[in-house]
């Protein structure tokens, strides 16, 4: 089948802009650059089709698949069936269990061959029961997987997915995430020296980003060099700013410590920009990662735990080391290296820059999606 004349629907009820949210809306550009018409499809107020209109893409509003109201799930369906004939859509992808459902209804509703796919991009296993592994097994034609440990989490509930799964891994833009060689504005107002070595984590505030472990490793890492700064930015979640101030002061580290709330006004590429070495410290989650990703394009060095898809975007000691979660010890064995020998922060950032452009760039995003969808759509035809 020609490019142009493959035609998908994304469909989206994710409530909240998350790592899920993000990969559905980031391969629907990046399929519409490769030139494939591709269409984001959710509740209109959501955040996700809210976030859409920035990333420029095609939406389709009219619905709300978030309701459980049956009266207006016949209407969604009413309006996703004309949507779907009126655009000649040729394959539908749902990016939750309910998208999943939605599209399996519609499939059996269309007077052609429809391919459902399901892409499993949130850290939760499947609920185990009859209809579900039925919809699993029987309903979609493809399952999608952001990284190996959702598969393997799935796979053990029901040992059903070998012949009909894919990892396909997020993506960035790495032309918008570019090292920038030009010096940062933003670390010079904050008064950080060219002597000095900035460590950051980019993350919201809750327990499973631990930003506690951070701050333990980072002041184990001050005790060997006192030339090092240390910087947390994140939107407050079950924690706040005040709280991990006082866990620095504690530490000894308060006036090491930088902390910036996240400001839409800071695009994150300015922040990654400030920083020598970025970090990744989850204690769960990270099914996707897309800061990991972005310090790898901007070509920074990187110290992830050993979390979900972390230990398979990162090789440990090519582009970035890889550490046991919780463990502020292994974080500072492994960030200490990096402070000390600013060949070795260059020849990792090198690495990553590569790794980012030649696997997990919106071309090869599009390229290994695109070919799971042509397959469905011969073997349907």
């Amino acid at each position: 089948m020609q490019t142009k004349q493959l035609k998908t629907l994304q469909l989206i009820s994710v409530r909240w802009w998350n790592a899920s949210a993000y990969y559905a809306i980031s391969l629907t550009e990046a399929l519409n650059r490769a030139g494939v018409y591709s269409v984001a499809a959710g509740r209109g107020s959501s955040p996700p089709l809210q976030k859409a209109n920035h990333f420029n893409v095609p939406t389709f509003t009219e619905i709300d698949l978030e309701t459980f109201n049956p009266i207006r799930a016949l209407r969604n369906l009413r309006q996703l069936k004309q949507f779907v004939t009126r655009s000649n859509i040729r394959l539908i992808n749902g990016h939750r269990a309910e998208d999943g459902l939605y599209g399996f209804i519609l499939k059996a509703l269309s007077p052609t061959p429809l391919p459902i796919v399901r892409t499993a991009s949130d850290v939760r296993a499947p609920k185990s029961h009859s209809l579900n592994r039925w919809l699993y097994q029987r309903g979609l034609d493809h399952i999608i997987f952001s990284c190996k440990a959702s598969y393997r989490r799935y796979q053990g509930v029901w040992p059903i997915f070998e012949n009909k799964s894919t990892v396909i891994y997020s993506a960035i833009d790495t032309d918008e995430f570019h090292p920038m060689q030009s010096p940062s504005n933003l670390r010079r107002s904050l008064h950080v020296s060219d002597e000095e070595v900035v460590i950051g984590i980019i993350a919201r505030l809750s327990p499973v980003k631990d930003h506690h472990t951070f701050l333990k490793a980072a002041a184990l890492v001050y005790q060997q060099a006192p030339h090092t700064r240390f910087l947390i930015s994140g939107e407050n979640a079950q924690l706040t700013h005040t709280d991990l101030k006082q866990v620095a002061r504690e530490l000894g580290i308060f006036d090491r410590v930088i902390f910036l709330p996240r400001d839409d006004n800071i695009p994150v590429k300015e922040l990654i920009h400030v920083l020598d070495i970025g970090v990744v410290a989850s204690n769960g989650s990270e099914v996707i990662c897309r800061v990991s990703v972005e310090y790898m394009a901007m070509g920074k060095p990187q110290v992830v735990t050993d979390v979900n898809v972390l230990p398979e975007i990162v090789a440990d000691g090519r582009n970035g080391f890889v550490v046991p979660a919780g463990d502020a010890r292994a974080m500072a064995s492994a960030l200490l290296p990096l402070v000390k020998n600013p060949d070795l922060r260059h020849r990792i950032g090198e690495t990553g820059r590569k790794y980012a452009v030649e696997k997990y760039s919106y071309p090869i995003f599009a390229e290994k999606t695109l070919a799971v969808y042509r397959r469905l759509i011969e073997n349907a035809g």
